[in-house]
């Protein structure tokens, strides 16, 4: 299987993926499909036939004659079926609704479901603007997909059959000149969707970059503020709209250029017709009804043909927007549950690393041979330049990766081997960039464990020695937060984040730059916190500060893609390796 999930790189204009995603889709909503098709049927054949056709007799047979009591019961009749047309809109517009909205919810559920079932590595691979404009901006097409497209076209083309059959059944001479347009109509629209194709998805693409642009902008607004990073930026920018420009100028030429042959062809089409029935009428082949009636048939097709052009483009647009979702969905997760996987009861918390190495995408290494074993309850410090895979060492930990060879162990079973579940619950991760919901911090406490109760939360927090930063605060643990913490210091939003973490007693903790960024202050009321936290857990140190590590159990120092050197702070020191050097440059500074 591919670890290739990079989205951008799988894109295929051919449309049939995303037709298939529709009809799957529409399976289970048949006997509601089948309503919209008779009321859509019912509703033509009323309005495009009887009604014409009620109107011919009363021209021929009534108001030429003078039979005004014949003429009432014409209109009473043409009342009536207006009343039946209306009700069965009615029928159609509700039916077409709930059609709609089931299939685009349970698609929209569905992708978002897949997205959470994929890998770490679905999330490096894309950016988050073009996942969250797919989701979304893709979505919101398939709407017009049915609303402007797919069921507009199954009405244009119930009323174009209607019209043709009523104008066959008056005269086929007349009859076969709209036929005859509307065959050349249609092969056009064809060509011109082919023309479409590519395009359209090419718009959608750049679509997504573009949202993509923004989202990383407003991600970045302060970095790119302070960096004085906004002419570069805005550059960008500028670059990504304009590709999204010229590829929407293009399609919007295709369509102009069809729109422009569509309405020559309709106008000839309208008076080829008249001419010819004005013809037939000289010749008494037709009633001065007959020619009415052809008439208003005519500029129906018209106002049909004129149509097509605008809904066939929805419907391509639908098709491609339904498309990229699927790439979604065709995407396979390699990280997956074993058939029979290990789930114990009581987790001790040892990790062991045996020959591993590690590479994102096929050939690049980011680890290679690591071999070392971390016992239940000690702490573990990893450090090490940047880039030299520190972080993805621990990432391998919760399997939010495979390995390419070796074996990682948790209590001595292969995590391939563990439910996933089971395993990722034993360990807590806190980083340096802290979520927490838009919520109060009670409620984002209950979100690791939803049955913790005010005690347990306070408890928490006083076992953590921080319970005066709560108190502080004048609705305690009902304040309400944003997702970016506002309104809190950095070092009180990793604290409730650690305390969320610890409500669900992981036996294995990772720290990665947890500290990072924090102003001294905060520093050591999360040091105090951190230190009473990682009693009895097997923990993970992840920190470019030495000052944070000096008091591990064992230390791990990890350069050019392996471990270099590891042993305890004093061990280290001792060998006047690389670690010595770097804890030379720590004193020196410090």
């Amino acid at each position: 299987m591919s670890n290739d999930y990079n989205l951008n790189k799988r894109e295929d204009v051919n449309t049939k993926n995303g037709l298939m995603l529709l009809v799957n889709h529409f399976k289970p909503y048949l006997p509601l499909f089948f309503l919209v098709l008779f009321s859509l049927l019912i509703t033509n054949v009323l309005s495009t036939i009887v009604v014409p056709k009620l109107a011919q007799i009363a021209i021929d047979e009534n108001i030429l004659k003078g039979d005004i009591p014949g003429l009432v019961n014409i209109l009473m009749y043409i009342f009536v079926t207006i009343i039946f047309t209306t009700i069965g809109q009615y029928v159609r517009v509700r039916s077409t609704g709930k059609l709609s909205q089931h299939v685009l919810f349970n698609i929209r559920q569905q992708v978002f479901e897949k997205i959470q079932e994929l890998p770490t590595q679905f999330v490096s691979d894309n950016q988050t603007g073009d996942v969250i404009q797919r989701l979304t901006g893709n979505v919101e097409a398939l709407n017009t997909f049915f609303s402007e497209g797919f069921i507009r076209m199954m009405q244009l083309t119930f009323s174009q059959l209607s019209v043709l059959v009523a104008m066959y059944l008056l005269d086929w001479r007349v009859a076969t000149i709209s036929l005859i347009a509307t065959v050349i109509t249609l092969l056009f629209i064809f060509l011109q969707g082919k023309f479409l194709e590519k395009p359209i998805k090419e718009s959608l693409s750049k679509e997504g970059f573009v949202s993509a642009k923004v989202q990383e902008t407003l991600d970045g607004f302060v970095p790119i503020q302070s960096a004085n990073q906004k002419e570069i930026w805005g550059k960008q920018f500028t670059k990504l709209t304009n590709e999204y420009y010229q590829i929407s100028k293009k399609v919007a030429a295709i369509s102009s250029t069809a729109d422009t042959f569509l309405t020559f062809m309709n106008v000839i089409t309208v008076v080829a017709t008249l001419l010819y029935s004005l013809h037939l009428m000289t010749t008494s082949s037709l009633s001065i009804g007959s020619i009415f009636i052809l008439n208003v048939f005519a500029q129906q097709i018209f106002r049909n043909l004129d149509r097509v052009s605008y809904i066939w483009r929805n419907i391509k647009t639908g098709l491609a927007a339904s498309s990229r979702l699927n790439e979604i969905l065709k995407l396979e997760s390699n990280i997956k549950n074993p058939k029979n996987p290990y789930s114990p009861k009581e987790i001790k918390g040892e990790v062991e690393f045996v020959d591993v190495d590690f590479g994102y995408n096929g050939n690049d290494v980011v680890l290679k041979d690591v071999n070392f074993v971390a016992y239940p309850g000690k702490t573990i410090a990893i450090v090490g330049p940047t880039g030299g895979g520190k972080t993805t060492f621990v990432n391998l930990i919760a399997r939010l990766y495979d390995v390419k060879n070796g074996q990682i162990k948790v209590d001595g079973v292969d995590v391939k081997k563990w439910d996933l579940d089971t395993l990722r619950e034993s360990i807590g991760y806190l980083i340096q960039d802290t979520f927490l919901f838009e919520d109060t911090i009670l409620n984002n406490l209950k979100y690791d464990n939803p049955d913790i109760t005010e005690k347990d939360a306070m408890d928490m927090f006083k076992f953590l020695g921080v319970e005066s930063f709560i108190n502080s605060l004048s609705k305690g643990l009902d304040t309400k937060i944003d997702s970016e913490g506002t309104g809190l210091s950095s070092g009180q939003r990793q604290i409730i984040a650690l305390a969320r973490i610890l409500l669900r007693d992981p036996k294995i903790l990772i720290l990665d730059e947890a500290t990072a960024r924090i102003d001294t202050k905060s520093e050591k009321l999360l040091q105090i916190a951190i230190e009473k936290a990682i009693k009895g857990k097997t923990t993970f140190v992840i920190a470019h500060r030495l000052s944070t590590i000096f008091n591990s159990n064992h230390i791990i120092l990890i350069k050019e893609n392996t471990i270099l050197e590891q042993g305890n702070h004093k061990q280290l020191i001792e060998k006047k390796g690389f670690y010595y050097e770097m804890y030379s440059k720590f004193i020196g500074t410090n």
